[in-house]
């Protein structure tokens, strides 16, 4: 029995985008082996679920933790020897590598989004950068979920062409995240903002658009996400930020989900007026569930919404322009609405599969382990 290791920032994705994946491997008999972290209770229902599971920790800034983090993930791949190593995001991508560069595992990388990568000149992106460029020279498959990152890693030379491979962002199982009539859409209009609570997300940019159509139109302004205290402290949004904005009465947070399915049943749009995305989960379960979305007009956002048709695209950083999209979708009809979101899963369902992306991964991994 061959053995995979996926090497993951939170168990919070196993429960999620990454469930299909690794159910998958785990049907076509592979011994699977998640390293991550993440809440005990969470942990814990993944082990219930049938997965093996091994806290690694994480690690920010500190070198101390980053040591402590290297070490960990070390010390469990040496315990675990395992055949193919799967990493994902930029921590695992990056010293996920260098461990497994160290043990000659052959590794897969899924460069799942880049942020501020190259527009960052701070002492962290440089070093993220550096190191990208000398980690993924040995590791055997890079995954990208859209085009224009894949061509800013060739032109820096992090990459070479034959090695990057594209795929439509984690895909969607449409099947599982498909509209469930038996939830009634909230009344009144129901906007909701879905995603890990920091800056580059643009939850100051929906809170700010929140505040500007309060009393002006009558919608509610929802909040589902963990604060998120794995990042940069200037892109770290507090529990005390979201009490003051609760406090105002502009939003109402219903904090971390493990299931997000009943929350966009519930919702008349999701928002998401992200920076950046390698291709954004969000929008494709939401789009699946046949909502309409408004999104940034930016990398691993226009590819799934199409401006007018499925959605609306707003500027990136444009509060202003966002509240005015917001409320364009708000003033629709409920049947322009309706068909919005039919043809948002329409959409998905043809271009963003999540067949496809199992099916490269298991043919990746049939070439590096012989099969």
């Amino acid at each position: 029995m061959k053995h995979i290791a996926l090497i993951e920032n939170n168990i919070l994705a196993t429960h999620t985008i990454r469930q299909t994946l690794t159910r998958r491997l785990m049907d076509e008999g592979y011994r699977v082996t998640i390293l991550t972290t993440g809440a005990p209770e969470s942990l814990e229902l993944a082990r219930k679920n049938g997965f093996t599971v091994v806290d690694v920790q994480s690690s920010n800034q500190n070198p101390l933790d980053i040591v402590r983090y290297i070490s960990n993930i070390r010390k469990a791949l040496k315990s675990i020897q395992p055949d193919v190593c799967l990493t994902f995001t930029i921590r695992p991508a990056i010293w996920g590598n260098v461990v497994t560069r160290q043990l000659g595992i052959p590794t897969i990388t899924n460069i799942t989004g880049i942020g501020p990568l190259f527009d960052q000149h701070n002492l962290a992106y440089r070093t993220a950068r550096t190191l990208y460029k000398f980690i993924l020279k040995k590791t055997a498959v890079i995954f990208f979920q859209n085009t224009d990152d894949r061509q800013l890693f060739i032109d820096n030379r992090f990459v070479t062409p034959e090695k990057a491979q594209l795929i439509p962002g984690s895909g969607i199982d449409y099947r599982y995240y498909e509209p469930m009539p038996e939830i009634p859409v909230a009344q009144p209009f129901r906007f909701l903002f879905i995603s890990r609570l920091i800056k580059d997300k643009g939850v100051l940019e929906y809170v700010e658009a929140a505040r500007r159509l309060k009393g002006k139109i009558n919608a509610q302004f929802q909040i589902v996400g963990p604060v998120w205290l794995q990042n940069l402290r200037e892109n770290i949004i507090s529990m005390d930020d979201v009490k003051q904005w609760e406090k105002e009465g502009i939003i109402e947070y219903a904090g971390e989900q493990q299931d997000v399915r009943p929350f966009i049943a519930a919702a008349s749009a999701v928002v998401l007026p992200s920076y950046r995305e390698g291709t954004s989960n969000v929008l494709l379960e939401a789009s699946a569930m046949e909502k309409p979305c408004i999104t940034c007009d930016t990398t691993g956002c226009r590819e799934i919404v199409t401006d007018g048709v499925t959605g609306f695209l707003c500027e990136v950083r444009n509060a202003t322009d966002l509240a005015d999209k917001m409320e364009k979708l708000f003033h629709l009809s409920p049947e322009e609405q309706t068909a919005m979101g039919k043809r948002a899963r329409e959409k998905v369902i043809k271009e963003f599969d999540k067949q496809i992306v199992v099916d490269a991964y298991l043919e990746a991994i049939r070439q590096l382990t012989g099969e």
